[in-house]
């Protein structure tokens, strides 16, 4: 099955231009997104074609264009997208290693605390707990 009669069944009459969908327009435009996301990734990033196909189909019923044209706009849409995924995990993944920092109770680079030593009731010489002094309470209403 080929990609033109899948783009007619969701879009009847629509105005493909000739060549759009070939092979050698595809492999032109997964070759261009990885160029361009060459220059910011050290990794070489290879869009899957059906990805590519699906950005192409969405991107022929939004505009009405000359092939270059659509090409531009299928290689920018793409790699926006991969520029904010990959933000978002960079941004959760910082969160991530953070986390333990963030909830540690004495931070030693510092020397500050975050709860008050002061009411801390620590275990008597029997192991039990000291009975008496200042007593915190909670109250869930």
């Amino acid at each position: 099955m080929s990609s033109i009669s899948t783009l007619h069944t969701l879009a009847p009459g629509a105005n493909i231009p000739f060549g759009y969908f070939d092979e050698d327009n595809i492999r032109f435009i997964q070759n261009k997104i990885k160029e361009v996301l060459k220059r910011e990734f050290v990794q070489d990033i290879l869009v899957d074609r059906a990805s590519i196909i699906r950005v192409m189909e969405r991107v022929l019923l939004e505009w009405n264009e000359v092939i270059p044209k659509l090409n531009q706009r299928v290689v920018m849409y793409i790699t926006n997208e991969f520029r904010n995924h990959q933000g978002q995990r960079n941004k959760h993944a910082r969160w991530e290693s953070y986390f333990v920092e963030s909830q540690r109770l004495y931070d030693p680079t510092v020397e500050s605390q975050k709860f008050d030593g002061q009411f801390i009731k620590l275990a008597n010489y029997r192991g039990f707990p000291k009975v008496g002094g200042k007593t915190s309470r909670f109250y869930f209403t």
